[in-house]
């Protein structure tokens, strides 16, 4: 068993002070700092620096402030998913098993779990996006979704490989109420299931008020560039990809029922379906693929991790824990969350790594009683790489 050690807050303090020191005038910089483990002891939440509403306004900086969580909610739709995929399947659905889409047969023989194992073909689209209407409509939705994809021309890979798709997990919001027959919304399943059991605050991008949001802002590398507009354009349509707002005491609850803390956790038995590679397709760094989570390799560094990454305009998060040798049986012997209202904000190491990455990993390596390299070009990460 890995001994773990509780960072104090000056070791996290530390970590994140360089960063602080950007803080441009009159705006507000946030690092929120979240760990866990099987020793309540060393489960605690840390706030550095403070927040501002996009009027300057005051906002309080607690572990109930609400940050965009982007990318991450994807790991919140992959278990929506496998929940149906374990209780009632099938196990090889695929689009064209439901024609009330009405989408392009091209997409037919996409399976729905390759929608949220990032190797369904659809073009890679977390740089500039090609699969997406030329003109967009404002608000996009999923039925605007639906028919351009009913109308477009573009096809899916035929090679199996990984390929990062916010498509993909947009088209699972479509397509999940159906999967799981249900006369229910994608964000109502998502609720039902996740938010109410596990007493999350969480909502939707969409629900969000502005008087309670952080203002976040626009980095590049280190340099500060301007607030930056919250939400994204693809939203509603790609909330399944993105379209998460979460407390840092959401997050707490969701590395804890990640890392098997929660005993009593009503979706522990899917912990072993998410956590294990669910194709043979691997990144080209060497991670393997679980539904909606990397599985991180050791090659580089001294350990691997179970993450995942987001970034949306104004806010970027990640979290990560060592991997369990049975998910849902035996915990995970440590975890990390970090959000922040910074976007492309990276590592002064000069190896373009995002800052909430970097901190994240720079974490796990205090709690295994390790001393954080000062490269952290090794650090997995799903943009730049």
């Amino acid at each position: 068993m890995t001994s773990i050690v509780q960072p104090s807050e000056d070791d996290l303090a530390a970590l994140v002070k360089p960063y602080l020191a950007l803080q441009a005038e009159n705006t507000s910089l946030a690092f929120v700092i979240g760990i866990a483990s099987p020793d309540p002891d060393v489960s605690a939440i840390y706030t550095f620096g403070g927040v501002q509403r996009q009027d300057n306004g005051p906002l309080a900086l607690t572990e109930d402030t609400p940050f965009v969580l982007a990318s991450v909610s994807k790991t919140f739709t992959a278990t929506a998913y496998a929940h149906f995929l374990e209780t009632q399947g099938p196990a090889d659905a695929t689009l064209g098993d439901f024609p009330e889409l009405e989408i392009g047969e091209q997409f037919a023989d996409i399976t729905l779990t390759s929608l949220v194992n990032y190797s369904s073909g659809l073009p890679q689209d977390n740089g500039p996006p090609h699969d997406e209407p030329r003109l967009m409509p404002q608000p996009y939705t999923i039925p605007g979704m639906l028919g351009f994809l009913n109308y477009t021309q573009m096809k899916p890979a035929s090679q199996l490989a990984y390929r990062y798709s916010n498509l993909g997990f947009g088209l699972m919001g479509a397509v999940l109420p159906a999967y799981a027959d249900q006369d229910a919304s994608y964000e109502e399943i998502v609720i039902d299931l996740i938010f109410e059991p596990l007493e999350l605050s969480a909502q939707f991008f969409d629900e969000v008020r502005l008087d309670t949001l952080p203002q976040g802002y626009y980095f590049s590398g280190q340099s500060y560039q301007s607030a930056a507009a919250p939400g994204w354009p693809q939203f509603p349509a790609y909330h399944g990809a993105g379209g998460i707002v979460a407390s840092p005491a959401d997050m707490l609850v969701w590395l804890q029922f990640n890392m098997g803390l929660l005993p009593d956790g009503p979706l522990n038995d899917l912990l072993g379906v998410l956590q294990s590679p669910s194709t043979t397709a691997t990144t080209g760094w060497g991670d393997q693929l679980g539904l909606g989570w990397f599985l991180g390799s050791v090659d580089n560094t001294p350990f691997s991790t179970v993450w995942k990454d987001g970034d949306l305009p104004g806010f970027s998060s990640y979290i990560a824990f060592l991997p369990s040798p049975a998910p849902g049986t035996t915990p995970a012997p440590a975890g990390v969350f970090v959000l922040s209202n910074t976007d492309g904000m990276t590592a002064m190491d000069g190896s373009n790594t995002e800052i909430c990455c970097a901190l994240a990993n720079d974490v796990l390596y205090l709690m295994q009683g390790l001393t954080p390299p000062a490269d952290k070009s090794a650090y997995p990460r799903s943009k730049g790489r």
